[in-house]
């Protein structure tokens, strides 16, 4: 390629990326790809501006709406030079950018690349990449970037259809329950209700017959039971949860033949898992009953209340007051912080100091 041929089709790159940058472009407005640009000299530009710590924002995005475009309209392409390539990594760093634009636009990339039904194994070293960044992100306050992160995470439980993903998920569950970067404990157990939600729909999407051929069994119950030793009182009903999905997919006498394979410490580790609904049942008994006993103390006090006539509360400076009445007279006794007593004698008024 002679310098003036490439001094071209550079500027008609960086043209490219300043036409598409701080836009975000919707999937179906997505332009076809430029027939006189080089795909190798192009992704080699791309590369640079990624790999730049100091490279403008606003490119940053062009870059990503450009590989948006690669994408769409050469998978091939898209495939031989962003999966054997080091883009991924940097791409996945921009989801923590301080732009959020930058952020979203990241997210809708990897949203399209899942979206689709993904054959190549490959992409499971991804998914293993981008799920420690993405729970963290579902918690974000941005609802534009929450809303990204469930939709990515939902195509990779729709798309991503091998046994792998299980494991994926429940690894990630236990790193999370671990870390020390998130010592909110009420946030790990929400991060740990949405990937139990992931697995249960993994599971089902890839049903009877990928469980039972599946190698990872053994993995997969592993890791829930280390999950359960981690702390049973937070991560105990996440696990019954998703024993019971492997359970309602593969069958019980499946289930269980399965199990008969593990070890010793696996087999009573899943029956301690399969208690747990009747000591969640004896819970709810001694809750029941402490309300119980609470209700009838409310009732008795406000028995003996209605037992005591014309007795009212002054709120404002919280004194009790009983006022009886005799004939032509009306008399109000104080309690010992009020130092007045007032009598009525027909038109009369005598206010007195105690």
């Amino acid at each position: 390629m002679n310098k003036e041929k490439s001094k071209k089709i550079a500027n008609s790159q960086f043209k490219i990326l300043e036409e598409m940058k701080n836009i975000n472009i919707p999937y179906e407005s997505l332009k076809p790809l430029e027939p006189e640009i080089d795909t190798v000299s192009m992704f080699q530009k791309l590369k640079e501006i990624l790999f730049d710590k100091n490279s403008d924002w606003t490119l940053q995005i062009g870059v990503i709406n450009y590989l948006r475009r690669v994408q769409k309209y050469d998978k091939e392409v898209f495939g031989q030079f962003f999966y054997g390539s080091k883009i991924y990594p940097k791409l996945l760093d921009l989801i923590n950018s301080v732009r959020s634009s930058v952020s979203k636009n990241v997210l809708l990339l990897l949203n399209e690349i899942f979206s689709e039904n993904i054959q190549e194994k490959t992409i499971l070293s991804l998914v293993k990449e981008t799920f420690p960044l993405l729970i963290p992100k579902i918690n974000s306050n941005q609802s534009f970037i929450k809303a990204e992160c469930k939709q990515l995470l939902e195509s990779m439980c729709n798309n991503v259809k091998f046994s792998d993903m299980l494991l994926i998920i429940l690894q990630q569950m236990h790193n999370t329950s671990k870390t020390n970067s998130t010592p909110n404990s009420r946030i790990k157990e929400k991060d740990s209700e949405i990937l139990t939600d992931l697995f249960i729909k993994s599971a089902t999407i890839l049903g009877k017959e990928t469980l039972l051929e599946s190698t990872q069994f053994p993995d997969i119950v592993k890791c829930l039971i280390s999950l359960y030793d981690l702390n049973k009182n937070i991560y105990g009903k996440f696990c019954k949860k998703i024993m019971d999905t492997l359970i309602n997919v593969m069958d019980k006498e499946n289930f269980d033949a399965k199990v008969e394979k593990c070890g010793k410490k696996e087999k009573e580790g899943l029956a301690a898992i399969a208690k747990i609904k009747e000591e969640n049942k004896k819970m709810r008994g001694t809750i029941s009953s402490m309300n119980l006993r609470k209700k009838v103390q409310e009732r008795n006090k406000s028995l003996k209340l209605s037992k005591v006539n014309n007795t009212s509360f002054d709120k404002g400076n919280k004194s009790v007051t009983i006022k009886f009445t005799t004939k032509n007279k009306e008399a109000i006794v104080p309690n010992k912080k009020n130092n007045l007593i007032r009598l009525n004698h027909n038109d009369e008024n005598v206010q007195k100091n105690n």
